[in-house]
């Protein structure tokens, strides 16, 4: 199997888990928009706020950040400063960016496994929120997702970068 080949196996698996994530995203940013206006008519305007729900904020804020995270690497979205670098090589270029890359999923690929040490021990605590006792540990998890499609996007990347640098 081509390097090529791989890559595309590895996108199919990855783009369409990155897509569907995003579309949660942006479902519960529509959420978190109304939300947000509701509590601030509640609070300024007939001076009733919504009870609980800067914890529903901070959740949804949670959902929508780590929903998007593949689907911005898919784009590749993310920052990058090549100031430098764009002056070599292509194969140079190629070589840094796998790199990159790699170290990339490797730091993503800790802090995903770290994330599901502690969606183990927020399981185990039972830690709840503070005003509607809603339980951490779900959100915990899309974290860990979250991370897990992102990985998945990079490790793809990295392949994508080294048949780049590989090539004659």
């Amino acid at each position: 199997m081509s390097l090529e080949r791989f890559v595309g196996s590895i996108e199919k698996i990855a783009h369409p888990v990155s897509r569907f994530f995003n579309f949660g995203g942006v479902g519960f940013l529509c959420i978190l928009m109304l939300l947000v206006m509701a509590h601030v008519i509640g609070r300024y305007i007939i001076t009733f706020p919504i009870p609980g729900s800067v914890e529903l904020i901070e959740f949804l804020m949670i959902l929508v950040v780590f929903l998007g995270l593949a689907e911005c690497a898919v784009h590749r979205g993310n920052v990058s400063v090549d100031l430098f670098v764009e002056q070599l090589p292509k194969r140079v270029q190629a070589v840094i960016d796998a790199f990159t890359c790699l170290c990339s999923v490797g730091i993503v690929s800790l802090i995903t496994w770290q994330s599901a040490v502690q969606v183990k021990l927020l399981w185990e605590s039972g830690h709840v929120s503070g005003v509607l006792h809603i339980p951490h540990w779900p959100f915990a998890v899309v974290m860990v997702f979250g991370w897990a499609a992102f990985s998945l996007v990079l490790v793809a990347h990295f392949f994508e970068y080294l048949g780049r640098a590989l090539r004659k």
